[in-house]
């Protein structure tokens, strides 16, 4: 039996992205045939940012059927997406859920790749390609740029299907029935909440519970090369959000925390003095990481040590 797929995206009214996503939607191979629904989380804010996005869908959904539109008003702005995701799960009636964000554009391909992976393989979810887009793809100064900071999650891991051991968030897919045993997504991480490692910490239960992850290259996107996440500013925030979530469902003790700040801050003077950017902006990022971590720490007033990681 052909497996029946539900596309979920959370959506907090990134419309030009939502633009470019719908189109690529619209051009997919082979979706006449598999028939896929596409829920859409209407996370906008109140007012017209929401009516416009529903707009949007509906008007999709005019075009090609099978498209709804989810929204919680009980939930009060701003709207997690993790909530928003557990929503959709809801309310999906696929055997499989595939996640993407509102800043992709799909492969035209794309939905015939997961379908055929989890027709050919018993993995329980898939992790597809992130790659750049083709125009910045041999544009030097934005690698440049990009090598130096890596805030934004582009994934090749290779072009052949292998196991991996994490899921990242704008493309995946997962069996239904691994939601029936592993629990919902983390209500507490991820972007609206803690900032993000709410598919990190899903896959960890994923893992913990014996279920396998499988990279799918042919079910590929491509993510928006935001400039805006290029910069000095939003390398920290990342980096300060990524170490905050991670204390979340880590709850990493101050002995393990002190040590790795201590030993990020050497690092990074060390790579410095010798001007190997990569790696100083690497010990660079688990500093900020591990001083939120720290911080959050202190104002909670948890200094026990609970666990080791």
């Amino acid at each position: 039996m052909e497996p029946a797929i539900s596309i979920i995206i959370a959506s907090k009214g990134r419309y030009e992205g939502l633009q470019r996503l719908f189109g690529s939607l619209k051009a997919l191979q082979d979706r006449a045939a598999i028939r896929p629904e596409i829920l859409v989380v209407n996370n906008a804010d109140d007012g017209a940012p929401e009516y416009r996005l529903a707009e949007m869908v509906n008007a999709l959904n005019q075009e090609i059927g099978g498209v709804r539109c989810l929204r919680d008003a009980r939930i009060p702005p701003p709207r997690p997406k993790c909530q928003g995701q557990n929503l959709a799960i809801r309310a999906a009636t696929g055997s499989i859920l595939a996640f993407i964000d509102d800043d992709v554009e799909v492969v035209p391909d794309w939905l015939a790749a997961i379908k055929n992976f989890f027709r050919q393989h018993s993995y329980d979810a898939m992790q597809g390609a992130i790659l750049m887009p083709p125009a910045v793809q041999a544009d030097q100064n934005f690698l440049r740029v990009w090598n130096r900071y890596r805030t934004i999650p582009y994934i090749n891991y290779g072009e052949q299907v292998m196991e991996i051991f994490t899921l990242t968030g704008p493309n995946m897919a997962i069996r239904r029935e691994i939601f029936d045993r592993v629990g919902l997504f983390d209500e507490r991480l991820g972007p609206g909440r803690s900032g993000m490692s709410e598919d990190v910490e899903f896959a960890q239960r994923m893992l913990s519970s014996g279920k396998r992850i499988g990279y799918e290259p042919a079910a590929a996107v491509y993510h928006e090369a935001d400039w805006d996440r290029l910069n000095e500013e939003f390398f920290r925030k990342w980096h300060e959000q990524q170490g905050r979530s991670r204390l979340l469902y880590k709850n990493t003790s101050i002995l393990s925390i002190v040590p790795n700040l201590s030993r990020s801050l050497l690092s990074y003077g060390w790579y410095s003095l010798f001007y190997k950017e990569r790696k100083r902006y690497r010990a660079l990022g688990r500093y900020y990481h591990y001083l939120a971590m720290f911080r959050q720490k202190f104002r909670s007033g948890d200094l026990t040590a609970t666990k080791i990681v």
